[in-house]
């Protein structure tokens, strides 16, 4: 019996690695499902700064939740996908917030557009919580 090649083994298969993943290598992984090669069409894209976009992947800042709503949008993640980033830079879409739950509504009705998106937020009174 080769312990080393079962450890391997459990290693590669176990759910567990998806839980130690970072914000940063999770976002990578979804630009590059989502066909993102170069990192500035999505910041560009997403309306962040090069410079917020440095902090944030060298891991220097957390992203806000705004940000991470932005990035989740022009990369048109579906909800497992929005929920698993967020919960990653350490937010949520609670149920119990019109607010997360008309986010959630558009992702799960395709509204990626930002302007729909703030428009829609502005019609429910969320003019300070607008996603610039």
């Amino acid at each position: 019996m080769d312990k080393t090649k079962i450890d391997e083994y459990i290693k590669i298969h176990t759910k567990e690695k998806e839980k130690g993943i970072s914000f940063v290598s999770y976002l990578y992984q979804l630009m590059d499902k989502y066909g993102f090669i170069k990192a500035s069409d999505l910041y560009n894209k997403a309306n962040i700064s090069r410079q917020l976009w440095s902090l944030i992947i060298s891991e220097k800042t957390n992203p806000s939740l705004s940000v991470c709503i932005k990035i989740v949008f022009c990369l048109h993640a579906n909800n497992h996908e929005c929920k698993y980033l967020l919960k990653k830079a350490g937010y949520t879409l609670p149920s119990s917030s019109k607010y997360a739950l008309i986010i959630r509504y558009a992702i799960e009705n395709k509204i990626y557009d930002l302007v729909e998106l703030n428009s829609i937020l502005s019609e429910y009174g969320y003019e300070h919580s607008l996603i610039y």
